[in-house]
């Protein structure tokens, strides 16, 4: 894997939580992870990464960030990924990059518009024009 900034090991941290949040990894979340990835990388100097290098990135996270997930400190690791990424390009990309991780699987969960919505506060940034309503028949499927 090439050498990744700072920057963008923080959106990547974000973007990988737009994944896993609703605890249904899903190929094409997991592709769409990939493609958006790649096609933020230069916006971090971050050449020659390509969906190979997102694909072995996640591998080497995803548990980590599950474990954060999973605690009573969830909330406050879904805010310090989300603060971390400071440059307003960066952010802009990744704010449309998990709104597509998001929908890539014709489902948008709760989770999912709950953090899209809080880095969309943080960021100052208008709500997405998506909206999803608590559905608890949702619960315990897999």
């Amino acid at each position: 894997m090439s050498e990744i900034s700072v920057e963008f090991d923080y959106a990547l941290h974000v973007l990988a939580i737009t994944v896993i949040i609703d605890q249904r990894v899903r190929e094409r979340e997991l592709s769409e992870f990939c493609e958006q990835a790649t096609g933020m990388a230069h916006l971090c100097g971050c050449a020659g990464f390509n969906d190979v290098s997102a694909l072995d990135w996640y591998e080497k996270h995803q548990a980590d960030i599950r474990k954060s997930l999973s605690g009573r400190s969830r909330n406050t690791a879904i805010l310090k990924a989300i603060t971390r990424v400071k440059d307003d390009v960066v952010r802009e990309a990744l704010y449309d990059a998990m709104l597509a991780v998001s929908i890539s699987d014709d489902e948008y969960h709760q989770k999912e518009s709950e953090l899209v919505r809080s880095a969309a506060s943080i960021w100052g940034y208008a709500r997405p024009p998506f909206k999803v309503a608590k559905d608890n028949t949702d619960e315990g499927k897999s």
